[in-house]
């Protein structure tokens, strides 16, 4: 949820599923903020960034800590706020972090023409998910396709690949890049709605 507000107010992010995920991306990229829980599985989020600070990972990045725990240990230039989270105060600290910190944010708003990715999540034995398929490979016959990475997932051959994008229905159509994602449920029968969605991102008509 917390991913999904900051996408949405326009910030890049990447997500780790524990402390020691996310200390591998450290490793690997840099990042201008650093959003991490406190209790994580396989190592506390003030673990995390005291290993990433030794490796002289967190250079130049900020920190901010959410947590529950009424008597965490505090980090020295680490924002802590408490759950549950105040979404507008939340989204105020981070704004004001990238200001103290001097740092111009990255917003999701890359040049044109866009590279596109679309996933589209069906059970192959529902019509409505193939009714989607249709509607979906019609749609894009439209459109100038050179930018556009569309892949198609049967939930009923592959049950787990809808966990990325927490899919719960089928049909389901995911624009995952450029952020924020965005989900469509149903057949795909409002080609206005798609048409929109790709229009924006860039994808003419042809």
């Amino acid at each position: 949820m917390v991913a999904t507000a900051l996408e949405i107010e326009g910030y890049q992010i990447e997500e780790a599923a524990n402390a020691h995920e996310g200390l591998k991306k450290l490793a690997q990229t840099h990042y201008q903020l650093v959003l991490t829980d406190y209790a994580m599985p396989g190592g506390t989020g003030t673990w995390m960034l005291e290993q990433a600070a030794q490796r002289g990972l967190m250079d130049h990045t900020v920190a901010m800590m959410v947590t529950a725990h009424p008597d965490v240990r505090e980090l020295a230039d680490v924002a802590i706020i408490s759950k549950p989270l105040d979404l507008d105060y939340f989204l105020g600290q981070v704004r004001k972090l990238f200001e103290s910190a001097r740092i111009e944010p990255v917003h999701a708003v890359p040049s044109h023409p866009q590279n596109v990715e679309l996933v589209l999540y069906i059970s192959s034995s529902s019509a409505a998910s193939i009714q989607a398929r249709n509607n979906l490979e019609k749609l894009l016959q439209g459109f100038d396709t050179s930018h556009v990475k569309c892949s198609v997932v049967d939930l009923l051959e592959q049950p787990l690949a809808g966990e990325l994008d927490r899919i719960a229905f089928t049909p389901t159509l995911v624009k995952r890049h450029p952020g924020p994602r965005t989900w469509i449920l149903g057949n795909l029968r409002d080609r206005q709605m798609l048409t929109d969605l790709l229009k924006a991102s860039g994808i003419d008509e042809v």
